[in-house]
Protein backbone atom coordinates (compact mmCIF):
# COMPACT_ATOMS: atom_id res chain seq x y z
CA UNK A 1 0.00 0.00 0.00
CA UNK A 2 1.75 3.30 -0.91
CA UNK A 3 2.30 5.75 1.80
CA UNK A 4 0.01 8.90 1.99
CA UNK A 5 1.64 11.96 -0.23
CA UNK A 6 4.88 9.93 -0.58
CA UNK A 7 5.10 12.06 -3.71
CA UNK A 8 5.52 15.32 -1.39
CA UNK A 9 8.93 14.15 0.29
CA UNK A 10 11.22 14.94 -2.95
CA UNK A 11 10.34 18.29 -2.78
CA UNK A 12 10.97 18.51 1.14
CA UNK A 13 13.83 17.57 0.63
CA UNK A 14 15.70 19.33 -2.47
CA UNK A 15 15.42 22.17 -0.15
CA UNK A 16 18.34 20.95 2.16
CA UNK A 17 19.19 17.76 1.12
CA UNK A 18 22.57 16.42 0.12
CA UNK A 19 23.73 13.74 -2.66
CA UNK A 20 23.36 10.51 -1.11
CA UNK A 21 24.32 7.04 -3.08
CA UNK A 22 23.02 3.97 -1.21
CA UNK A 23 23.06 0.59 -2.67
CA UNK A 24 23.54 1.52 -6.28
CA UNK A 25 20.80 4.47 -6.11
CA UNK A 26 21.46 8.06 -5.76
CA UNK A 27 19.46 10.14 -4.22
CA UNK A 28 19.03 13.25 -1.75
CA UNK A 29 18.65 13.24 2.11
CA UNK A 30 18.77 15.77 5.11
CA UNK A 31 21.69 14.95 7.51
CA UNK A 32 22.50 16.05 10.83
CA UNK A 33 25.01 15.16 13.42
CA UNK A 34 24.15 13.98 16.72
CA UNK A 35 25.04 12.73 20.19
CA UNK A 36 25.63 9.03 20.39
CA UNK A 37 25.77 7.16 23.48
CA UNK A 38 28.16 4.66 22.29
CA UNK A 39 28.94 2.76 25.69
CA UNK A 40 26.97 2.28 28.49
CA UNK A 41 27.79 0.58 31.68
CA UNK A 42 25.15 -0.09 34.51
CA UNK A 43 22.75 2.27 32.92
CA UNK A 44 24.48 5.55 33.11
CA UNK A 45 26.28 7.15 29.83
CA UNK A 46 30.05 6.42 29.17
CA UNK A 47 31.04 6.96 26.08
CA UNK A 48 29.06 9.85 24.15
CA UNK A 49 30.16 11.30 20.46
CA UNK A 50 28.87 12.82 17.33
CA UNK A 51 26.84 10.62 14.89
CA UNK A 52 25.99 11.28 11.67
CA UNK A 53 22.09 10.41 10.63
CA UNK A 54 20.96 10.58 7.42
CA UNK A 55 17.33 11.08 6.70
CA UNK A 56 15.79 9.23 3.63
CA UNK A 57 12.66 8.52 1.69
CA UNK A 58 12.13 5.34 2.03
CA UNK A 59 10.00 4.46 -0.74
CA UNK A 60 13.38 5.67 -3.19
CA UNK A 61 15.51 3.71 -1.17
CA UNK A 62 13.92 -0.20 -1.32
CA UNK A 63 16.78 -1.88 0.08
CA UNK A 64 16.07 0.29 3.14
CA UNK A 65 13.59 -2.06 4.32
CA UNK A 66 15.10 -4.96 5.23
CA UNK A 67 17.84 -5.35 8.14
CA UNK A 68 20.37 -6.11 5.02
CA UNK A 69 20.88 -2.18 5.15
CA UNK A 70 22.64 -2.24 8.29
CA UNK A 71 26.93 -2.21 8.07
CA UNK A 72 26.16 -1.44 4.69
CA UNK A 73 28.64 1.41 2.80
CA UNK A 74 26.35 4.83 2.14
CA UNK A 75 28.09 7.70 0.59
CA UNK A 76 26.72 11.28 1.85
CA UNK A 77 27.64 14.99 0.27
CA UNK A 78 31.21 12.54 -0.83
CA UNK A 79 31.79 11.39 2.22
CA UNK A 80 31.83 7.37 2.74
CA UNK A 81 30.24 5.90 5.80
CA UNK A 82 28.55 2.93 6.49
CA UNK A 83 25.07 2.17 8.10
CA UNK A 84 24.96 1.26 11.92
CA UNK A 85 21.16 1.28 12.55
CA UNK A 86 18.08 2.00 10.46
CA UNK A 87 14.51 3.33 12.14
CA UNK A 88 11.72 4.43 10.03
CA UNK A 89 9.64 7.13 11.38
CA UNK A 90 6.12 7.31 11.67
CA UNK A 91 4.38 5.77 8.86
CA UNK A 92 7.18 4.40 7.59
CA UNK A 93 7.82 7.11 4.51
CA UNK A 94 11.06 8.16 5.70
CA UNK A 95 14.13 6.32 7.65
CA UNK A 96 16.43 7.68 9.86
CA UNK A 97 20.12 6.19 9.40
CA UNK A 98 22.32 6.34 11.86
CA UNK A 99 25.86 6.22 10.02
CA UNK A 100 29.97 5.62 10.85
CA UNK A 101 33.09 5.71 9.50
Amino acid sequence: MPIFRDSDIPTMLNDFGVPVQFDGISGIGLVDYVDSVTLKENGLAGVVNKAITVMLQTSAFPSLAGMNAIGQPITVDGARYNVRDRLQQSDGAMTHLLCTN
